[in-house]
């Protein structure tokens, strides 16, 4: 499996693009859909798109890019009123998308990936963290040092609380993708992340 990282837009919102046996995902299309196509070859199948939560810099390319690759987008529900078309301008930091969006279950299978999808809602109602064998897409949940803003219109500070001691019960030992900046290690996280120690407050 590899994972390629394109930070894309003004908020260099890291897109990842995962290849494994011809087969390709992509997590969190912010933008850019010509930097992206440009990174998957002729030979593979994008299978699906996975959004961890539905912000405008998180979701800009997926109109283009399922135009071009006729692929599933999964986003939480609760997520759904940041990307429709008549409503989204109710809420920060989102846009209207016009291609299907299937509601994510306890888990997406497609072919070639098994993501486990873990609640973290707290930067938005309807965030998730991706697993995939011994990595997390954390989104705007979890960063380097830090977590998502919870001072937004559709933030809640008490669930992102809640959503933080999900992270920390986790024994697995992911390498963690975020939203934003660099990777980590939710161990590293752990020990480190005043959010996660309980040093700061939300």
């Amino acid at each position: 499996m590899k994972i390629s990282i394109l930070p894309v837009g003004m908020y260099q919102e890291n897109v990842y693009v995962v290849h494994q046996d011809g087969h390709v995902l992509i997590v969190d299309p912010g933008g850019h859909p010509e930097i992206i196509a440009s990174d998957i070859s002729a030979e593979e199948t994008v299978e699906a798109i996975v959004l961890t939560h539905g912000h405008q810099d998180h979701v800009n390319a997926v109109d283009a890019l399922v135009k071009k690759y006729g692929c599933p987008v999964y986003l939480h529900q609760d997520d759904f009123p940041l990307v429709d078309p008549d409503h989204y301008r109710m809420h920060a930091f989102a846009t209207g998308l016009h291609a299907k969006i299937t509601p994510m279950e306890s888990s997406i299978d497609v072919n070639g990936f098994h993501l486990d999808v873990l609640e973290t809602p707290g930067h938005t109602q309807g965030c998730v963290c991706l697993l995939m064998q011994d990595v997390m897409f954390s989104g705007d949940t979890l960063f380097y040092g830090s977590i998502g803003r919870t001072d937004l219109s559709d933030s809640d500070p008490e669930k992102m609380k809640e959503s933080l001691q999900k992270l920390m019960a986790l024994e697995t030992d992911y390498h963690v993708l975020p939203g934003h900046g660099p990777s980590t290690t939710l161990l590293e996280e752990k020990k480190n992340n005043p959010y996660l120690s309980g040093r700061y407050g939300i």
